[in-house]
């Protein structure tokens, strides 16, 4: 099945004292109320599971029942937003977890996006044109001069883009393929870098951002009928050293390995499937063999053998 990934977000890094959330979600999706830390390697699986497909490794997190196996949403939505630990959603109507770890997403982006504003010059004339947020957002402390503030509010606008884009294209949320949407919003981070979190500036930033998340949640809640999940993780910052690098195919040695003991490594879900292939293709060759030995040690060549059998003829005619 086909996979829609709009804004490709790779966190590699490590995110430390962060939050998951979650903003919509159908009632075939069960997400229990719980202070349940879930690691941020397994965000993806977390929306696998939800959409009903199956995972290498099981999930034994409480926070994800079992639902409504039937009926599986058509589309995740889920929206990085770095630079804070959490934001002041409305209370009673999110479910939050607190994350740890690294967050990895990956994938592309369907041929539809390619019409959205990405470079710095085309998401500035975005934000100018009639129809852009600026005409309706109240800036209070923020500032159309500033840099800095373009970029926090271009990136709101992408995501009215995202929706206004799906809108004029039906067919996506309706199609049987199921769709997942990764983003991530930086310009918050930018803010507070620039004007400090104490400052007016990244208190106003941070109401508005909340604002244009709820929207931007019932927008694609409502498109696809009521039947998606929306999704938030908050990122306050990332731990260089725990960076995934690069891998290469030459052989190193682990300088510092993390048991003393060279014991395997875990074996995941192919393991049997695998295991049983092999066995059983040995066996059937091996029989084969055998049985193949058998007849030719109890040939007879006067009876058995065409050749021996042509060649005696020959001999009898001569």
């Amino acid at each position: 099945m086909a996979v829609l990934v709009v804004l490709l977000s790779v966190l590699v890094a490590g995110v430390l004292g962060n939050e998951f959330s979650i903003l919509r979600s159908p009632g075939s999706v069960v997400f229990r109320n719980g202070n349940w830390p879930i690691p941020g390697e397994r965000i993806p699986d977390v929306a696998a599971l939800s959409m009903g497909f199956s995972v290498k490794e099981d999930l034994s997190w409480p926070g994800l029942a079992v639902g409504d196996l039937f009926h599986r949403p058509r589309a995740t939505v889920m929206v990085v937003v770095k630079g804070v630990d959490k934001l002041a959603l409305p209370p009673g109507s999110v479910i939050s977890y607190p994350l740890e770890n690294r967050v990895y997403m990956v994938g592309k982006a369907n041929s539809v996006f390619e019409d959205l504003s990405v470079t710095l010059r085309q998401l500035r004339n975005r934000l100018f044109q009639e129809s852009s947020i600026l005409n309706s957002l109240p800036l209070n402390s923020l500032s159309r001069n500033n840099e800095v503030d373009l970029l926090f509010l271009s990136e709101l606008q992408v995501l009215q883009d995202i929706s206004s884009l799906l809108s004029r294209h039906k067919h996506l949320a309706k199609d049987h393929s199921p769709d997942l949407y990764s983003l991530e919003l930086a310009g918050l981070d930018e803010i507070g870098k620039r004007y400090g979190e104490e400052s007016e500036q990244f208190q106003d930033a941070s109401r508005i951002l909340v604002d244009a998340l709820q929207k931007f949640a019932d927008d694609m809640y409502n498109l696809y009928g009521g039947n998606a999940v929306v999704e938030l993780v908050t990122v306050k910052s990332y731990d260089p050293s725990l960076v995934r690098k690069t891998r290469t195919i030459l052989e190193t040695r682990q300088e510092n390995p993390t048991t003393p003991y060279n014991l395997a490594y875990k074996y995941n879900f192919e393991y049997s499937v695998v295991f049983n292939m092999v066995l059983w293709i040995m066996i059937a060759l091996a029989l084969a063999v055998i049985v193949t030995s058998y007849n030719i040690w109890n040939m007879d060549p006067g009876y058995d053998s065409i050749i021996y059998r042509m060649t005696n003829q020959k001999i009898r005619m001569d």
